[in-house]
């Protein structure tokens, strides 16, 4: 039912990417069905807060984070953030990227779970997860909107045990 509210562009942002637009779901009554699903998931985990991936995750985050009335942790591209963060880079579908948290707003043995709008390659959640880990804290789970199976991400963050959740997947057919 959400996958109908999602727009494909072909080659976006460069050619040979068939871009899923989340902001054509925003747009519409996908919306409402993309949050209650995620809320689903969510509503009956015990975790203490949610990080949500820049830039599309804190829409889906932060309405969650309200709505289960936990903390939300911003995962930003670097140089975004005031304070002091921790970075780590890492490589995407189509380049090079850097993201950063702030280094106060995660503690020891607190469990999190993140949320982004969808999961490709997973380099960047791979990323955020081992940025949580080296805090000595625990990923409960990643919850997405969409999965991309095809590109392998979440394939990659079921093998390191973590709980992942997603409403819709696409298998590179569609």
């Amino acid at each position: 039912m959400i996958k109908k509210y999602i727009k494909n562009y072909p080659d976006f942002p460069v050619e040979g990417v068939d871009f899923k637009c989340t902001a054509s779901l925003c747009a519409s009554k996908g919306f409402n069905l993309a949050n209650d699903y995620l809320y689903s998931v969510i509503k009956n985990r015990s975790f203490d807060k949610i990080v949500g991936v820049d830039a599309r995750g804190f829409i889906f985050a932060s309405i969650l984070a309200y709505r289960i009335e936990k903390p939300l942790i911003l995962a930003r591209k670097a140089g975004k953030l005031p304070g002091k963060t921790v970075s780590k880079s890492y490589s995407l579908e189509y380049g090079e990227a850097c993201i950063e948290i702030k280094e106060e707003d995660i503690e020891k043995g607190e469990k999190i779970i993140i949320v982004d709008d969808l999961m490709a390659t997973g380099g960047t959640v791979e990323t955020i997860i081992d940025m949580i880990e080296e805090k000595k804290a625990i990923v409960d789970s990643v919850i997405c909107v969409m999965d991309l199976k095809f590109l392998g991400g979440s394939d990659r963050i079921r093998t390191r045990k973590i709980n992942f959740f997603h409403g819709i997947v696409y298998d590179g057919l569609d």
